[in-house]
């Protein structure tokens, strides 16, 4: 199948469903959003005809946002999911019946039929990747569960949610089956979604032209108001590189060759052709929006730039567009490539990304809040999953998602955007060797806010791991080598040693630190099932205290300070914090960590975070041995 959307022409032949769809996922980004985003994501092996497993479950209110699905079939190596195979039943708020029931291709199929609905996206399917966006509330709990019709021998899903503190008025969606016809529908009346969008705004519009060479072409806009489409247009486009500051930034918050900002991709916030690109991201500002083009080339040229813009003042809280381009020269294969690090509050909408490579050479993973009581990590399977693709199938576009060749793909995660409040990373596994790409999009607060409770440090670890759960390894880091039995498809033999690692913004991410994936430069490649690993670090401390610290895990975690102990952190359904006290003598003080790696709700994900209370580790630092 493809999109359930007219194709999203280029802008000038954009039809009034194409401008309602842009106008629905991207007019709420410039707002906060106030809900805790979610992922659960699961590759099950060799499942039996009637095997059940539930692979969401949650207590609360909040809406299931996207799920992506695929399998194979033993025997069948044809990249093309088989129909019928996976069932999916969802029980909400308590049901002893399901709401919805259904084989999972069948529902998205009854998705992309669906009449009144809450998206515009309501599913998009090609090549056996089925992807249903339609919004599945609950109030005070859900369950998602799958049961193999037959035999299956790799099913694979990602589930994006969001939970919230207020239940929010929402209808009931429901299957039904009418004759041999699979349908969808919400219990109660609903508005359209095309009857939610904002009425028609006035919008001024202007154009200029801009000479570039020695040097840039410069556009200075008068605020306040909100940019809704920003238009350029020349021969040489691919040659140049933007920046907007903001106000009075003296750094720019947009900053990105066009080549990589638009690419050739057609989607709900791009629209891209050869000597054309308009970004419909809205942009707000209060005092004025400055954009600098320049040739990379050193070249003369001019661009034209359009621009529509909406005055008016801007609430208080609005969130300002920001976009970064990325590089790194050559990836080592067990770091995963950083497409954003940033601190601050505000909204991750999504990343072009380009040259990553082989498609399993790692999937996403959204590192949330560390430096707060709340951390969050968001763990995807593999690269083209992420996407919204499989089986390494390419070829087309969507509003949301698209990978028109392995080179260059994008993902807007519009229909369920990350909140962050004190920082955010977004990591992507990349093999050895490549030379990666991005330009990632988020909107932020104008003034990053003042410092709370905790605060992180760039911890710096020795680690050694991959074992096996039962091994039992010295925590005196040493030059040895130790040979393991790690669970990767099958048992694997493997060589470990100790290692450096360094957390990030608080987070260490060892799913793909040291070479985890037994295949570091080409080919499948897998990340290590149950096992365990083993960190150590030394924390310096000017008098003896007690220092309260927020230790985020998803898994069993081991802890113990100066050999005492260990204290024990018990496995969560997925990334949370716990709190503990450490007992800190003066001087240098041993902190050993063992981290267990289990199924989980996060594909083989796993880390740990650290935030230390802010007035009592104000005088900590860290190295991997004593001074």
């Amino acid at each position: 199948m493809t999109a359930c959307l007219p194709s999203l022409g280029h802008a000038h032949e954009a039809t009034a469903d194409v401008d309602a769809v842009r106008a629905y996922y991207l007019d709420p980004l410039i707002h906060p959003h106030e809900y805790a985003p979610g992922k659960n994501s699961f590759l099950l092996q060799n499942l039996h005809g009637g095997d059940r497993k539930t692979v969401l479950e949650l207590t609360g209110s909040g809406s299931i946002r996207h799920i992506w699905s695929t399998w194979s079939v033993p025997g069948d190596d044809s990249g093309i999911p088989a129909p019928g195979c996976a069932v999916v039943r969802v029980y909400v708020d308590g049901e002893t019946q399901p709401s919805i029931a259904g084989p999972f291709d069948e529902l998205c199929k009854a998705a992309l039929a669906s009449g009144n609905r809450y998206m515009p996206v309501p599913a998009f399917n090609y090549k056996g990747a089925f992807n249903f966006y339609l919004p599945i509330y609950f109030e005070r709990g859900i369950r998602v569960e799958i049961e193999a019709a037959r035999d299956i021998q790799e099913f694979y899903t990602q589930i994006d949610y969001r939970t919230e503190d207020v239940p929010q008025p929402a209808a009931r969606l429901v299957s039904e089956n009418e004759g041999a016809e699979l349908r969808l529908r919400y219990l109660h009346e609903v508005v359209d979604w095309k009857a939610t969008l904002a009425s028609k705004r006035h919008l001024l519009r202007a154009a200029s032209l801009l000479k570039f060479g020695e040097n840039p072409g410069e556009l200075t806009i008068a605020g306040p108001g909100i940019l809704r489409a920003l238009r350029l247009a020349g021969a040489s486009l691919s040659d140049l590189e933007m920046e907007i500051y903001w106000d009075d930034e003296s750094s720019a918050s947009v900053r990105a060759p066009l080549r990589y900002f638009f690419a050739d991709f057609t989607n709900a916030a791009l629209d891209s052709r050869a000597g054309e690109s308009t970004c419909f991201f809205p942009m707000p500002f209060r005092k004025r929006a400055h954009i600098i083009v320049r040739s990379l080339s050193g070249a003369a040229g001019e661009v034209r730039v359009d621009y529509s813009f909406e005055p008016g003042e801007l609430p208080a809280g609005t969130l300002y567009f920001h976009a970064l381009y990325h590089q790194t020269e050559k990836t080592s294969g067990y770091e995963q490539y950083p497409v954003l690090d940033v601190r601050g509050a505000g909204l991750f909408v999504g990343m072009n990304l380009f040259d990553s490579g082989h498609n399993h050479g790692g999937g996403d993973a959204a590192l949330i809040d560390a430096g707060t009581a709340a951390p969050k990590v968001l763990h995807g399977i593999c690269g083209e999953d992420y996407f919204g693709f499989a089986w390494h199938h390419t070829g087309t576009m969507t509003p949301l998602t698209g990978a028109p060749a392995h080179d260059r793909r994008y993902r807007l995660h519009l229909e369920n955007p990350y909140p962050f409040h004190e920082s955010s990373q977004f990591l992507f596994g990349v093999f050895a060797g490549q030379r990666p790409k991005s330009v990632a999009f988020w909107y932020q607060l104008p003034v990053v806010p003042s410092d709370g409770k905790w605060r992180t440090f760039d911890v710096p670890w020795k680690v050694l791991g991959p074992v096996a759960v039962e091994k039992t390894l010295p925590d005196s880091v040493s030059s040895a080598s130790y040979e393991a039995l790690v669970p990767l498809d099958r048992p694997t033999p493997v060589s470990v040693s100790w290692q450096d690692a360094r957390m990030h913004s608080g987070f260490l991410d060892t799913t793909y630190h040291f070479r985890h994936y037994t295949l570091a430069e080409r080919g499948i490649g897998y990340v290590a099932g149950a096992s365990k690993t083993q960190l150590v670090t030394y924390a310096y401390s000017p008098a003896r205290q007690m220092v309260n610290v927020i230790v985020g895990h998803d898994d069993l975690v081991l802890f113990q300070v100066n050999g005492e102990g260990p204290i024990e952190l018990p496995e969560h359904n997925g990334f949370e914090g716990d709190a503990l006290t450490m007992n800190l003598h003066p001087g240098w003080n041993k902190l050993v960590a063992i981290v267990f790696n289990g199924e989980n709700v996060n594909w083989r994900w796993y880390g740990l975070s650290l935030a230390f209370d802010r007035e009592q580790g104000s005088s900590l630092r860290f190295a991997t041995r004593p001074d």
